[in-house]
């Protein structure tokens, strides 16, 4: 069976990420990837693997930053 693969901007959006966080997981070996040409794609077991590595990282974590509640991984302010 072929498993399906996401290229870098698709996986950022589906994971509520920044793509370039997703790029330096790659770079730095902690996520598979595969190039073609200019593109990076990722299979879908390679991205399972790295969630549940890094799940507890991951984890949304309130930030405070300047006085506002911000969630670890997306930035986003919570009012």
């Amino acid at each position: 069976m072929i498993e399906r693969h996401y290229k870098t901007r698709e996986l950022a959006e589906l994971l509520g990420l920044h793509p370039e966080t997703i790029r330096r997981a790659a770079q730095r070996g902690q996520l598979d990837s595969v190039r073609i040409g200019l593109d990076r794609i990722y299979p879908e077991s390679a991205i399972q693997c790295w969630l549940e590595t890094n799940r507890e990282r991951v984890a949304l974590v309130p930030v405070h930053h300047n006085g506002e509640t911000r969630s670890s991984t997306t930035g986003r302010v919570a009012r």
